[in-house]
């Protein structure tokens, strides 16, 4: 529930609502010392982020659409220009989290299938066992160009972490990553490990079973299940008893990268090419795969500048994928690096460095690098089938899975419970669970195909 109000109101509200996760928006910051009164304050005065990212990255989609607004009508008549903007920033976040919700709805079959077709192909698990050395983390923005030359200098001071993103520009630069990171589900992403993974099968990666990823790829290559701990996947992974790697679950790959990449040294954390910010040109350090493809429908009437001209835009991706970034507690371990590049933005407490610093602060040759253990996963492939098909059977009508499944039509379902709407809700529910099952069965060939 989101209250707008004076802070003596928290006392009487956490009385009615004992369950309730009680948040306000203030007007003013001149009731800063109540605040522990409330699970969440927010401020309209505080403008370096939108309030309405704000409130997302708090609660969530899920969060907001199942959230109470109300005001408190002597804010309003006291504040009448905060008010409204309280308001628009609050349906934006409310149409955002529709938005995100709807998007989940649409791609939940694709992730569970990229799951099931993940545990049918594995073959080569590795953990890592964690280091003290440096490492450093390269994203694909147009930041990384500076610092290809210092990357190959330095080669031997850091473990190397390419996002899927950056693999191509690194490799083409005879830069090899220790260990490539991809968590992206849809169908473009895979093609990012295609061309440097195919060819530099040695290259271990680091995937959430969802994410998207060539057979071939999974068969040949050294692979590290991340595991989020929650959802579909996390069900896939307990019951086939395979070894992982907690992971935290974020909207960008950088953000996973980054607290992985905390969670696997003692060390510090460098960033190379995490931009974050619109550009003049291309979004990404060339070459990259997409825009490989991309460019081969350029013409005089569809040019080059038509299509990259979004890039240069503002981003609503970037901006939660930046806000996150700036609000997060690294504990002064992540830093941002470069050749002195003029950035756009900053990072919150995130400092940018040049590899100046970076040479200063590691040249302790006794740092241990993160190692990497092979673990047993050996399993025909009839088995294989046949322990997923029983993991199907065992979840398919389990809450967890439903809201992953079917997530709008759950959080109406659950609003709608003892009201007049709750039998329809939960016909709907019902319907959508049986076209989902009848969808990912899919993946399973038919019988005698084994």
């Amino acid at each position: 529930m989101l209250f707008r109000s004076l802070s003596y109101c928290a006392v009487y509200f956490r009385k009615y609502f004992p369950s309730a996760l009680l948040c306000t928006i203030q007007f003013s910051e001149d009731f800063k010392p109540t605040e522990k009164l409330w699970n969440k304050t927010f401020y309209t005065t505080q403008n370096d982020i939108p309030l309405s990212e704000q409130i997302f990255s708090y609660m969530g989609e899920e969060g907001v659409v199942s959230c109470f607004f109300t005001a408190w009508q002597p804010s309003e008549k006291a504040f009448p220009k905060e008010h409204e903007l309280a308001w628009k920033q609050i349906k934006m976040s409310v149409l955002k989290s529709r938005n995100v919700l709807a998007t989940r709805s649409f791609f939940a079959k694709r992730w569970v299938k990229n799951t099931m077709k993940f545990f049918i192909a594995l073959k080569n698990i590795n953990i890592l066992k964690k280091g003290s050395s440096p490492i450093i983390v390269c994203a694909s923005g147009p930041s990384l160009k500076t610092s290809l030359s210092f990357l190959s200098k330095y080669r031997d001071r850091y473990f190397l972490i390419a996002v899927s993103s950056a693999l191509y520009p690194l490799v083409e630069n005879n830069i090899i990553p220790d260990l490539c990171i991809s968590t992206d589900g849809g169908y473009w992403a895979k093609h990012h490990l295609a061309h440097a993974l195919v060819n530099n099968t040695e290259i271990p990666i680091a995937l959430s079973p969802e994410s998207a990823c060539f057979s071939k790829i999974l068969q040949s290559s050294k692979i590290i299940p991340l595991s989020y701990g929650d959802g579909i996947s996390e069900s896939f992974i307990y019951d086939q008893h395979t070894p992982s790697m907690p992971a935290y679950r974020n909207g960008t790959v950088s953000g996973t990268a980054a607290q992985f990449a905390l969670s696997a040294t003692d060390g510090n954390v460098f960033f190379c090419g995490l931009d974050l910010a619109p550009v003049n040109g291309y979004a990404h350090t060339q070459p990259n795969e997409l825009e490989i493809f991309n460019m081969k429908s350029d013409n005089r009437l569809h040019t080059l500048e038509t299509r990259i001209y979004p890039s240069t835009r503002p981003s609503a991706s970037l901006n939660i994928y930046r806000s996150w970034f700036a609000t997060s507690n690294f504990e002064g371990r992540l830093f941002r690096l470069s050749d002195n590049y003029k950035y756009r933005n900053k990072l919150g407490a995130i400092e940018d460095v040049n590899w100046d610093f970076f040479d200063n602060n590691t040249q302790d040759s006794s740092k241990s690098k993160p190692e990497f253990y092979q673990s047993e996963y050996d399993r025909g492939i009839k088995e294989r089938y046949i322990q997923i098909k029983k993991t199907i059977d065992l979840n398919i009508k389990k809450a967890e899975w439903i809201r992953e499944a079917v997530p709008a039509d759950y959080i109406v379902y659950e609003r709608s419970l003892g009201m007049d709407s709750e039998e329809s809700a939960a016909k709907k529910v019902q319907s959508d669970m049986q076209t989902f099952y009848k969808d990912i069965m899919r993946v399973f060939p038919k019988e005698g195909e084994i």
